[in-house]
């Protein structure tokens, strides 16, 4: 399929039914802002970091994974419903899936740790560990005025675009693996990032290609602010889907999927 086939399909799918889809984005985003607040009920920032760490891996992944869920029932001809948010919560899938997510996780904090070691032996262990615990984003006023050093600023501009690329490929095959799991709830976490890599291991550069065609509805976005940029994570999330479900077609006609 063509770039442009699996977007038409999204639009396709999506018709009708734009507003549940992007309702569900934002009571996730409201679900997941509330819940996220609980950590601001200490003083400790220490352990504020903690909790928000805890919740994050333990529940905010949940609704995250529901609007992939959502995507892909939408992309099969389904209508959307409120109560699918909570799905990661049923039919056994919520232990599985949080493993999928702490394994993407640490896999996430190995890879930070790789990649930003010449900051660590040029700035500091300081800076190192804010990059690996923020995925690579400076965040603080201290890291940014180090980072005001020429040399030091280009070495993690470098790290940062090769870090991103890396992390960006990752990214796909355990979203995948979350889709792999909804279809096939019996196969072990395993088996599902094992079939995850199966259906994307030749369509890297096509799937890339297909989330970088999104560009200038991002930009359309920006400028109708919020609502904007809801309309399109729901048509960006849809299409994806899309080119999940057309590879799983593909490897079960080659007789390389059951």
């Amino acid at each position: 399929m063509r770039l442009s086939e699996y977007r038409q399909t999204a639009k396709d799918r999506l018709s009708g039914q734009w507003g549940i889809n992007i309702g569900l984005v934002v009571i996730v985003g409201i679900l997941t802002a509330a819940i996220g607040n609980v950590s601001t009920m200490t003083d400790n920032s220490s352990l504020q970091i903690g909790i928000s760490f805890l919740l994050g891996i333990l529940v905010l992944f949940a609704f995250s994974y529901a609007l992939y869920y959502v995507s892909l029932y939408v992309v099969r001809g389904g209508r959307a419903e409120l109560g699918q948010i909570f799905v990661v919560f049923q039919q056994g899938y919520y232990v599985p899936l949080m493993v999928i997510n702490i394994v993407a996780t640490i896999v996430q904090y190995i890879l930070a740790a790789i990649f930003f070691i010449p900051l660590l032996l040029q700035a500091g262990s300081g800076l190192y560990l804010s990059l690996i615990t923020s995925g690579g984003v400076v965040s603080n006023v201290d890291d940014m005025g180090m980072l005001f050093n020429v040399g030091l600023f280009t070495m993690y501009f470098i790290l940062m675009l090769i870090y991103l690329l890396v992390v960006t490929i990752v990214s796909i095959l355990f979203k995948f693996a979350v889709w792999v799991k909804f279809d096939y709830p019996d196969l072990s976490v395993g088996d599902c990032i094992k079939r995850a890599w199966l259906l994307i291991k030749d369509r890297w550069g096509k799937y890339i290609l297909l989330q970088l065609s999104f560009i200038g509805w991002y930009i359309l976005g920006f400028i109708a602010l919020f609502v904007g940029l809801l309309f399109v994570a729901v048509y960006v999330n849809t299409a994806s889907a899309a080119f999940y479900d057309q590879a799983l077609k593909e490897k079960i006609e080659q007789g390389e999927l059951a």
